[in-house]
């Protein structure tokens, strides 16, 4: 079930179901949903230590 923040409530998107009745305890876990930044998929780049050792650059043969 799917839902967004507005103020400091949550708001369902999708209708409870019809067996929670008024009263009923229910448990609530509420996970993050991050959006993409970019509408293609990235991925990290990594450098490696031995790149960016200025020794290691700037060693004389």
């Amino acid at each position: 079930m799917k839902g967004y923040v507005k103020d400091k409530s949550i708001v369902l998107v999708d209708a409870l179901p019809e067996d929670i009745q008024e009263g009923d305890e229910v448990e609530v876990v509420v996970t993050l949903i991050t959006k993409r930044k970019y509408p293609f998929p990235t991925f990290k780049l990594g450098v490696k230590e031995d790149y960016v050792n200025r020794d290691k650059i700037y060693e004389s043969d």
